[in-house]
């Protein structure tokens, strides 16, 4: 009798040791499974975005963990990173914190002295979810990695721009899609052949061409592919050194791409300043013929057209080469932080590795980091999926992750506001960035 209370003992025992030592999901916060914990959770997107992926893999999150309430704090675009420096600098950060790996992740890590984020290189560590998913292999990781450690988990994936255009517009105007990829004069020729007044009133009502002249962080995203392309950038390759006299904002390629862009905008798009997302209504209203477009545009442009429109009506072409340049591209991810002032990190990590897996990627409107989870994702989302791999056949490039890039993408996008509007000549607008961003190096 005595050995058979020994062996149920151990048996009741072993479930325990196996989930606490089994090197998959980690137990995070053995022993206090009775504690209730409330994680704060920032990330700007829309509405209906928040609806689609976050709020359902909060949910089953909660569901499967009990103990922990994420609570999500929406802030706008345009205020959020503003807003998330001011709460990094005054220890006001939410636990997890959503970023941009196109924003310069340095700039707010370094915010703090030591660093604003935890590294999770030991919790990555072998950890292995439930699904099979192993976070290790998560992509776009070298992107998050700070002194040599990871201190962030890619969420999902952008890709830059590709051309867009309405399948309708171009037949009707007798231009075929690879004129918008040939060459760059070629995708102008095309452009001005679609802007026309079609109804005969005297007005241009379908534009040829639409881009961002609003000078907010995308207005940079939407450029710098053309300005990389023609030999230009902020930096030579977007490479070290990061110093003042090393800057080539006004160079002579940047101010050639530069004024082509503005020909494009000026003759062949609508006037006035506006933001992608204006462009993108204008697209689905069938007003602007071609576009750049990158794939988080097609949730937006799914939502604004017709069924039919959206499946049959949308087509995707390369970036047009200038010369026999290799096209320049890039990608991007949304990572998710812990803030060092997080009080349960186990648990934050529990919630960022959830987030990472088959049911939470699958929710995904834009490219998924998990790789398994892509595969279905593709069958759902054709564009975006294509919009990834015209990309990735480009060389790759990013913007310098650097503690001075908030200020110095400020300056970006005024000087590019300035030079499609007309407040200023493209060489005049470039120069007053390269002097403004010379002096932030030189500090």
């Amino acid at each position: 009798m005595k050995k058979i209370m020994i062996i149920l003992c151990i048996v009741m025992l072993i479930p325990g040791y196996l989930f606490a030592a089994g090197g998959s999901e980690k137990a995070g916060s053995v022993g206090k499974a009775e504690e209730k914990i409330t994680l704060d959770w920032t990330f700007w997107a829309t509405e209906k975005e928040l609806d689609i992926f976050c709020r359902p893999a909060i949910v089953e999150f909660e569901k499967q963990n009990p103990n922990i309430h994420i609570n999500l704090i929406f802030i706008q675009n345009t205020d959020y990173f503003k807003q998330l420096a001011v709460d990094i600098a005054t220890n006001n950060e939410a636990d997890i914190v959503t970023l941009d790996t196109g924003d310069g992740i340095s700039a707010y890590y370094n915010i703090r002295k030591g660093g604003a984020f935890i590294p999770l290189d030991d919790y990555m560590k072998g950890y292995v979810l439930s699904d099979g998913t192993e976070l290790e292999k998560v992509d776009l990781i070298d992107s998050v990695k700070k002194d040599g450690k990871v201190v962030a988990l890619p969420w999902f994936t952008f890709a830059a721009p590709v051309t867009i255009y309405r399948k309708s517009v171009l037949e009707k105007a007798g231009v075929n899609p690879a004129e918008l990829s040939t060459s760059w004069e070629s995708y102008y020729a095309a452009a001005k052949k679609l802007t026309k007044d079609t109804n005969g009133d005297g007005k241009i009502d379908v534009y040829g061409f639409s881009h961002q002249t609003e000078g907010s962080v995308l207005l940079r995203w939407w450029t710098m592919h053309w300005l990389w392309e023609n030999g230009g950038g902020i930096f030579p390759k977007e490479a070290a050194p990061y110093t003042a006299d090393n800057l080539i904002w006004n160079s002579k390629e940047n101010i050639e791409a530069t004024e082509f862009l503005k020909k494009m905008i000026v003759e062949c798009g609508p006037s006035g300043k506006y933001t992608v997302n204006d462009a993108l209504n204008m697209f689905a209203n069938g007003s602007v013929a071609t576009m750049q477009a990158t794939t988080w545009c097609f949730a937006n442009l799914k939502a604004m057209m017709t069924e039919n429109d959206y499946a049959n009506d949308i087509g995707l072409a390369y970036f047009p080469n200038k010369g026999d340049r290799t096209p320049v591209n890039t990608t991007w991810g949304n990572p998710l932080a812990i803030s060092t002032n997080c009080e349960h990190p186990d648990e934050a990590f529990k919630f960022i590795a959830f987030m990472h897996g088959k049911f939470a990627q699958g929710l995904q409107t834009n490219v998924p980091v998990n790789q398994e989870a892509r595969a279905e994702y593709a069958k759902k989302n054709p564009y975006q999926a294509k919009t990834l791999d015209i990309v990735l056949e480009g060389e790759l490039r990013q913007v310098p992750d650097i503690v001075q890039w908030r200020e110095l993408d400020n300056i970006v996008n005024k000087s590019l506001e300035d030079a499609f509007l007309g407040a200023k000549s493209v060489k005049d607008a470039l120069d007053w960035g390269q002097k403004e961003m010379q002096a932030v190096m030189s500090r």
